[in-house]
């Protein structure tokens, strides 16, 4: 009798289990940041800046965790591509190779169908996106659009550190390019109020950017940015490899951020022509750098008053294709050495550590001589008499007065 039950109880089951219904697999897990991106597009970039959408939707493409991209893109009315109007597109995986609910395409598709996949959740009238009061209604409207406490913003276009704009003569710090206009940039400090204006406290900052691996870029994001991914040097045209470490940039670690750094350089190793600078900054560790790097100047005064850095220190400015921007950028650990007879002070080293937690480069590629001892992953500026015009404002930084630069006087100044 038990037998023949067990035998009805296994015919009930096969015909049960014959059904061609699909099976909904269990969701998967939510990644803990929402990754944000910010690009400034309508400039002579714009096409690397959709290669890097591209890319971010193809590593968006490979998680197993549910995530999503918020992209702000502004190309210009001119742009046939993604969107005529600045625009936010939202791009959300399932974590099961679905994006928006649709299987993600394959690596040959166009940018159009890039367009079409995208769910456009917020499009705006032609505006200036270099603008702040521009920058933070944007800013307002992705996090209202936010579900995680974590963000990871990458801000992608042209960049030239704390020093004045790429194609005008405003004198000012400068990210992005915003058309041809002659006021089409945003200084760091102003980028920053924007930030916090929106009321964001970012977990990081990833800039796709030139130069903006500088303590006097990284001290304006302070209060803002918990960590800050940069580069001293200039950044490759095709910007950071975004399909290679897209999961690391939803993991919300040092892990996940150091990874992204690695990628980054890895990337560009084995690039035609290329090069790489790259660090991994604690912002909240900036404050303790600017007053150990103010102890050094106190105690070097008499040395600084004629101390000209130009042919002593390992410089980031020195693109070939753009002189202008030579001597911007010195080495902070090698500067301090120098002061301090070739070593460096043990507590001035022990606050580095604390604030750059990672760093890396390629040594002397094709355009940049830049050797790895001698890179310390941040670069500072340090005021020098042929650069008139930068030494006023580099005295309007917040940096300047932080680090202690306001107490020094050069031989040249007399």
């Amino acid at each position: 009798m038990k037998k023949l039950f067990v035998l009805l109880s296994v015919i009930l089951l096969t015909a049960c289990g014959g059904s061609d219904d699909p099976v909904t697999p269990p969701a998967q897990p939510e990644a803990p940041v929402t990754v944000w991106a910010y690009l400034i597009a309508d400039t002579n970039i714009k096409s690397d800046l959709r290669n890097n959408i591209k890319n971010m939707y193809e590593g968006l493409s490979e998680m197993d965790k549910q995530a999503t991209l918020l992209v702000y893109w502004d190309g210009g009315s001119s742009d046939a591509y993604l969107s005529a109007s600045p625009c936010i597109l939202r791009y959300t995986t399932d974590g099961y190779g679905n994006i928006n609910g649709i299987a993600a395409r394959d690596s040959s598709y166009s940018h159009k169908q890039l367009a079409e996949q995208a769910e456009i959740v917020k499009t705006y009238s032609n505006q200036l996106s270099t603008d702040k009061s521009v920058m933070t209604t944007v800013l307002k409207d992705m996090k209202s659009l936010t579900k995680t406490s974590q963000i990871a913003l990458v801000a992608g276009s042209h960049g030239s550190a704390w020093t004045e704009s790429i194609f005008s003569s405003r004198a000012a710090r400068s990210f992005g390019q915003d058309g041809n206009g002659t006021d089409n940039t945003i200084t760091t400090w102003d980028m920053a109020d924007a930030i916090a204006d929106a009321g964001i406290k970012l977990d990081m900052l990833l800039f796709d950017a030139c130069m903006m691996g500088t303590a006097e870029v990284c001290y304006d994001f302070r209060n803002v940015a918990k960590y800050l991914i940069v580069s001293a040097l200039d950044v490759p045209a095709p910007g950071f490899p975004y399909h290679n470490f897209m999961g690391n940039l939803y993991e919300g670690t040092v892990t996940g951020y150091t990874d992204i750094c690695k990628s980054y350089v890895e990337y560009y190793r084995t690039y035609p022509g290329g090069w790489a600078s790259v660090s991994l900054v604690d912002g909240n560790q900036m404050e303790g750098l600017a007053t150990a790097v103010k102890n050094r100047l106190k105690s070097h005064k008499e040395t600084l008053y004629t101390y000209d850095p130009i042919d002593k220190l390992q410089q980031y400015g020195l693109n070939p294709y753009v002189t202008g921007f030579k001597y911007v950028s010195f080495d902070m650990k090698q500067f301090v050495a120098d002061l301090n007879d070739g070593v460096v002070p043990t507590d001035f080293q022990t606050q580095l550590d604390k604030t750059v937690l990672y760093a890396d480069c390629l040594e002397n590629t094709d355009d940049y001589t830049i050797e790895k001892s001698k890179y310390c992953g941040l670069g500072m500026y340090i005021p020098v008499s042929v650069r008139t015009e930068w030494n006023v404002t580099f005295r309007k930084t917040d940096w300047y007065k932080a680090a202690g630069w306001n107490e020094v006087t050069f031989s040249w100044e007399n």
